[in-house]
């Protein structure tokens, strides 16, 4: 018999992504006129729990959005993912958290977060803690205090449950979050940022290793490090394993990285080994770059067949 997936609880942080088009970010006291300006649900919590959602995963989300319009309208959108949202804080403080995204004609992105209500989500939080008791692998980013992410993490694995813990935006501080990691999938500007180096630096695949190692030191089971068209890197005590990327033309990269966490979560739900969870998930993040805005441009198990059926392996 089929053993039943496991429940996967995010949690995270949801804003309203405002895009738009530019050849280049303006210099202070500059005015620029952009393109093809967007409205959208994102935030890395967000697009993570709906990219699990949209593939088949039992997925529930905890994090706190603003009581305004905004944050009616990400409730909506994440109760119609069928995402379970009982665990979801409003706060009366601060206003729904917001991005703003700059897209280059290449689809490359830079990304100003304002993440107001997501602050208010708290340590200890008992919303926070009573879903990590329901569920069995825990998705944690850092667009929420690090104290809550810190309060989290620590709680579920000590429950002993699965932790994967997506260190975005990256800073140095989250070093002492990894002993209550079970599995970290950085991307190569963030692995840099976590050993105190220059995120600008370009990687060999010997220096992503040692990397990659100088964090496994600190207590997770595994380093995937995420490396954009290079594909992905997966670290661990046993092994190391390179996956490699799919030939596609992007078109926005912004949300890559959180639609292969997404994925990550639910093939290991599904029990996948973890090289051919990476793999998969690694197709779930090709396919992402190849649509314009994250939440819409994020997969079902039916579009990503399609979608397989069309790629050629580097």
């Amino acid at each position: 018999m089929e053993t039943e997936a496991k429940k996967i609880l995010v949690i995270g942080s949801y804003n309203v992504g405002l895009t738009c088009q530019t050849d280049r970010v303006p210099v202070w006291g500059e005015t620029l006129i952009g393109h093809n300006f967007s409205e959208s649900n994102g935030g890395k919590g967000a697009n993570q729990a709906v990219a699990a959602a949209r593939l088949g995963g039992d997925v529930a989300f905890v994090g706190c959005l603003g009581n305004d319009r905004y944050g009616d309208e990400g409730l909506r959108m994440l109760e119609a993912e069928n995402i379970d949202v009982s665990g979801v804080r409003r706060s009366n403080n601060k206003s729904t958290g917001v991005g703003f995204i700059f897209l280059n004609a290449e689809g490359e992105n830079c990304i100003l977060v304002d993440p107001g209500a997501n602050h208010d989500l708290l340590p200890n939080d008992e919303s926070v803690l009573s879903k990590v008791d329901e569920a069995d692998i825990i998705v944690c980013q850092l667009e929420n205090r690090i104290d809550t992410v810190r309060s989290a993490l620590r709680y579920a694995w000590q429950s002993g449950k699965t932790v994967i813990l997506n260190p975005a935006p990256a800073n140095i501080e989250a070093l002492e979050l990894l002993q209550y990691t079970t599995i970290i999938n950085p991307n190569e500007s963030e692995l840099l940022i976590l050993n105190g180096e220059n995120p600008n630096e370009a990687l060999s695949i010997q220096k992503c290793e040692e990397l990659a190692f100088n964090l496994l030191d600190k207590g997770p089971e595994a380093v995937i490090v995420t490396r954009g068209e290079n594909g992905a890197l997966i670290v661990t005590q046993q092994a190391v394993v390179q996956v490699p990327a799919y030939k596609v033309e992007a078109v926005d990269t912004t949300g890559a990285g959180d639609s292969f966490t997404g994925a990550l979560a639910v093939y290991l739900a599904e029990g996948l080994p973890l090289k051919e969870a990476v793999e998969k998930s690694s197709i779930v993040g090709s396919y992402c770059v190849t649509k314009r805005d994250v939440i819409p441009g994020l997969p079902t198990r039916e579009k990503l067949e399609e979608f397989e059926k069309q790629i050629v392996e580097i």
